[in-house]
Formats: C-alpha cells, sequence, structure tokens
C-alpha cells in the first residue's frame, strides 16, 4: 500500500447507463431497480485523502448520479454522499464509523438556533447528512431486499 493511502469504499447507487463509461474504477454494473435505465455498481479502493476529495468532485460532475464514498482509516475516515440536485455532503468519521462534529462547529450551531430547539435540530440534521441519509436509504435497501420501491414524493 502506498504512503498515505486509506482503504475506501465507493458505491455507485444510479448512475445513468449512458453515463457509465465516465466511471473507469467500476468493472461490473448491474441494472439500478429503483430507477430505469441507470446502472449500480460498487468497488474497494485505496485512497489517499486528497484522491478521496478529487474523486467525489469528479464523480459529482456525472449528471444524475447519486453515490456514497467511504474512507475508513484506523482512527478516521470520511464519508461523501452525492445525490443529484443536493450535491455532497461531506462528513468526519471517527473510528467506530460515526459522523463526528466538532466542538466549534456545535457552537456555531447553537449560537446561530438563538435557543430555538426545533432551529437548533434543523443544523444538526443538517450537519450529520440527514437528508442525504434519508435519501439514500432506499438504494441501501434494495441491495439486502427485493421488495423495495422507489415513491415519487410529488404531488
Amino acid at each position: 500500500m502506498a504512503k498515505g493511502q486509506i482503504p475506501s469504499r465507493l458505491v455507485i447507487h444510479a448512475c445513468p447507463a449512458a453515463e457509465t463509461h465516465r466511471i473507469s474504477s467500476i468493472d461490473s454494473w448491474i441494472n439500478q431497480p429503483l430507477l430505469l435505465g441507470f446502472q449500480a455498481g460498487s468497488v474497494n479502493l485505496r485512497l489517499t485523502a486528497l484522491e478521496a476529495e478529487e474523486l467525489a468532485s469528479e464523480l459529482a460532475l456525472v449528471s444524475n448520479i447519486t453515490f456514497e464514498l467511504i474512507q475508513a482509516g484506523r482512527d478516521s475516515g470520511v464519508l461523501f454522499m452525492h445525490l443529484p440536485g443536493q450535491g455532497i455532503f461531506r462528513g468526519e468519521l471517527n473510528a467506530a464509523g460515526s459522523l463526528t462534529l466538532s466542538e466549534e462547529r456545535l457552537q456555531l450551531m447553537l449560537e446561530q438556533a438563538t435557543g430555538n430547539h426545533r432551529e437548533f435540530t434543523r443544523l444538526l440534521r443538517l450537519a450529520l447528512g440527514q437528508s442525504w441519509d434519508d435519501l439514500l436509504e432506499p438504494f441501501r435497501a434494495v441491495r439486502h431486499s427485493e421488495n423495495v420501491v422507489l415513491l415519487n414524493r410529488a404531488g
């Protein structure tokens, strides 16, 4: 393993079939059962922190792609989540794989909430990437069950 490389896992939950050629790190694609005309795939990699940042940024340029990139080092790691129209979420992970927030970030959230519990809860959910997590959950679940249906929230 080259110096500074960290075990990483790239999961492409959904990529338009016409765009899969742009992602050379994945050799084997499968049909994405939740979205017609989309493919899914995953690969284990070893990346430096900078390489992970660059890969996440490059992948975000692919039209209508949904992905996660997880770097899990011995003591810490990083999580990238991307959804079309929502952009990239980046979060720091501890050794157990849980998202962490710095004291400074928590202090800022407390100041921004100005004593409003609902606003603090909203800021906390945003800081933890909850909306990304919520929208990615059906894609994660479909890998383990054929009984998942993606519902359209419009209407």
